[in-house]
């Protein structure tokens, strides 16, 4: 073989060698980002799990407040209540609401005077 031939070949053998190490490298790049990409998926589900969790959450509290808030409206319950709390109040209807009248608090002379009699 010739030197000419020589350098012919090794010429080939370094631009196949080199186009190898290209793709490769390529390959190598996209593997990588491929699995950085897969890390980021991960770690974003995890935060939309969290997030689903917490309106959950939010969504059982409303709907309890809800319910809570339609059982405390309920003239019935105002007026079960009223009478409890002493409120004065003497009936509850959903157009209107009635007061007693005002009571006077007891205090020692109106004691009293109600044994004077």
């Amino acid at each position: 073989m010739s030197r000419n031939q020589i350098r012919r070949t090794n010429q080939v053998g370094g631009a196949q060698l080199t186009s190898i190490l290209v793709v490769a490298g390529i390959a190598t790049s996209l593997v990588v980002a491929f699995a950085l990409l897969q890390m980021n998926n991960i770690r974003v589900a995890g935060e939309l799990k969290k997030l689903e969790v917490a309106r959950n959450r939010l969504e059982e509290l409303v709907r309890s407040a809800r319910l809570q808030s339609e059982r405390l409206r309920s003239p019935r319950q105002l007026s079960e209540r009223s009478a409890q709390m002493s409120l004065g109040l003497i009936s509850v209807s959903q157009l209107e609401i009635v007061e007693a009248p005002i009571r006077r608090p007891w205090n020692g002379a109106d004691l009293a005077k109600e044994e004077a009699r």
